[in-house]
Formats: structure tokens, C-alpha cells, sequence
């Protein structure tokens, strides 16, 4: 008995194999583009965070309110809340919201630092040398 036509079978098996690791390597490899995505949009809204906090901290009069920021076509939103806390502390907390330019989901996130800092100025309890 001979087997005519295996080959075009093995052969499609073969190619048919070959095809679905291809598209599972294509996943993959868009998946990992999406988390290198999203980790760099949460270390720019750490950095933007930790710059609001740092201004806020040293007092200075020309910290906004409130920001939009346009990064590699992210708009990050920092906004800065100062409120009175016991103790003479002053609560400070800044948050940071983006969302990329095409509004895709997944690419939007939310980021909140806090701190408290003494309401007393600076200069009291420093003494000279």
C-alpha cells in the first residue's frame, strides 16, 4: 500500500505549528511593550510627584496648584493640596493622573504621595554657632 500525499500533510501540520508559536512570540512581545509603557507613565508620575512635594516642602511661592504636563504624548495632571493638620504640621499631598493622547485603556493611572511638614518657619530653633 502506498502513502501518496503525507508529506503536504506533515507539511501542513508543520507550518500550522510554526504559525501559532509565531503569534504566541507576537503576544508576548506586545505584552511586554505595554508594561514598559505603563512602568514608564508610573515613574514620570513618581518624578512629577516627588518635584510638587519637594517645591511644596521648600516653600516656594511660585509651586502651582495645579499642572498639565505633556510628555511623549502622555498629559499628566499634578495637582498640590496643602491642609492644616494638628500639631502645627501642614498636610501636603500631591496627586498625579494621565492618560495617553489616543485614550487607549490600560494607558490611563493615578498616583498619590503625601507628607507633613511643621507649620513653624524655618528659621525657629536654629541657633548660631
Amino acid at each position: 500500500m502506498k502513502q501518496s500525499g503525507m508529506a503536504l500533510v506533515e507539511a501542513l501540520v508543520a507550518s500550522a505549528l510554526l504559525g501559532l508559536g509565531l503569534l504566541g512570540a507576537a503576544r508576548l512581545s506586545a505584552h511586554a511593550l505595554g508594561a514598559a509603557l505603563q512602568t514608564r507613565q508610573e515613574v514620570q508620575a513618581q518624578a512629577l510627584a516627588t518635584g510638587a512635594l519637594d517645591c511644596a516642602v521648600a516653600r516656594r511661592p511660585s509651586c502651582p496648584a495645579s499642572a498639565e504636563i505633556r510628555q511623549l504624548g502622555v498629559t499628566y495632571t499634578v495637582q498640590l493640596r496643602e491642609t492644616p493638620g494638628g500639631a502645627g504640621l501642614t498636610d501636603i499631598q500631591a496627586e498625579v493622573s494621565w492618560s495617553s493622547a489616543n485614550g487607549a485603556p490600560g494607558h490611563a493611572g493615578h498616583l498619590s504621595r503625601f507628607t507633613r511638614v511643621s507649620a513653624m518657619p524655618d528659621w525657629v530653633g536654629l541657633s548660631l554657632p
